[in-house]
Order: C-alpha cells, then structure tokens, then sequence
C-alpha cells in the first residue's frame, strides 16, 4: 500500500489537494451562494470520511493538518487570480489538472489498487458535493439533484480516474 511518505513534496500536495479542487469545482458548477456552502460543507464531511479508510494515504489526506494545509493551498492559488479569472472554469481546470498529476503520482509510486481506491475516493466526494444541493429549487422545491454542468465535471473527473460513468 502507498504511504505518503512515498511521494515527493510536489506529488504529496497534488494527491492532497486535488479532492480540495474537486470540490470547488463540483460546487461552483451552479447553484446558489447557499447551495455551494451546503455542498462545500458535504465535500469536507467526504474528505473527513477517510479517516475510516484502511488505505493510509486517504487516512493522511483526511488528518485535520493536512486538510488545513489543502484548504490554504486552493485559498492560496485564488487569490494568485484576477476577479475576472475567479469562476467555474477556472477551478474546473485547476481541480483536473491537480488530480491528474495526484493519479500519475500514485500510478508512478504506488499499485492498481492505490489508484483505485484513491479515485474512488475523489470520484465519492464529487458525487457527494454534487448531492448535497438542489440545483434551480425555490425554497426546496423542484430543482434537480445533480445539474447538468456537475454531471458533466463529474464525467471528466471518473474518467481521469478510470472509473465508468454511468
């Protein structure tokens, strides 16, 4: 099993911050300012649920520490943006670029398995973030669970991941 200690500096943060990324994305893809703290909220209970992993690369990426070093990373890169530049696209292409150079290293340091339980992973917390809010809905009612443009993101994130999207 791939211990974090088996990554160098650079291939560590990308593995740690990339679910960080995803989340972003996955909640800036529509919905309210309301809906996007429901669904940044249930992406951080998705991170914290790797502390019940086995694995212990999701166990380290789940350590309050670590979670604090990854949410000053992505506080970090946003503000390196222009106002302008501060939108969805931008986080969706930060959050595939980080997570594939996190899927590269674990592939290049680590076993199938590794990679596949870390996608697994990453692809969960999507979903969750992506689950945890109704788009389009007025005071609760109607709306869609998960929106076009989340599915979307969330087909390229299972991709990069090798898992299939249903």
């Amino acid at each position: 099993m791939l211990k974090p200690e088996d990554l160098n500096d650079e291939q560590w943060q990308a593995v740690r911050d990339a679910p960080h990324y995803v989340i972003l994305a996955v909640s800036a893809a529509g919905g309210s300012v309301f809906d996007e703290m429901l669904e940044r909220a249930a992406g951080l209970e998705g991170v914290v649920s790797g502390l019940e992993s086995t694995h212990p690369l999701l166990q380290k990426i789940a350590a309050s520490d670590q979670i604090m070093k990854a949410q000053q990373d992505t506080r970090d890169w946003i503000h390196t943006l222009n106002r302008e530049h501060r939108n969805a696209t931008s986080l969706q292409v930060k959050a595939l670029d980080t997570l594939r150079a996190a899927c590269a290293a674990i592939q290049q340091a680590g076993g199938a398995d590794d990679l596949t339980r870390y996608g697994e992973f990453v692809h969960g917390i999507a979903l969750r973030v992506a689950r945890s809010a109704r788009e389009g809905d007025v005071l609760g009612l109607g709306g869609e669970i998960v929106s076009k443009s989340e599915s979307d993101f969330i087909a390229r994130v299972a991709e990069i991941v090798g898992i299939e999207s249903a």
